[in-house]
């Protein structure tokens, strides 16, 4: 990851148990909502990231937050966590 990636919002890729996970990176926009989201319902900000970022040749792999909800709860607090950090990108 380089700042570079992360002002040009390229696309940031990472392997869990040998299957890898493309995620898209977050936006101003991004930001906004999560912020939002976790004001409003802060236990479902770890599905609402996965939701929100999770893409597979550059489509989201959920189509609603509700399938999310319904999927491997293991892995989608896995995947949250990467996704997670794509918004503190550049603080170090």
């Amino acid at each position: 990851m380089t700042i570079r990636d992360a002002f040009l919002l390229r696309d940031h890729t990472e392997t869990i148990g040998g299957v890898a996970f493309t995620l898209r990176r977050p936006s101003a926009l991004d930001v906004l909502e999560a912020l939002e989201v976790g004001a409003r319902t802060p236990t479902r900000v770890p599905a609402w990231l996965v939701w929100r970022h999770l893409v597979e040749d550059g489509k989201p792999v959920f189509a609603t937050l509700e399938d999310v909800l319904n999927a491997d709860g293991v892995l989608v607090a896995r995947v949250a966590e990467i996704a997670e950090r794509l918004y503190t990108e550049g603080r170090d």
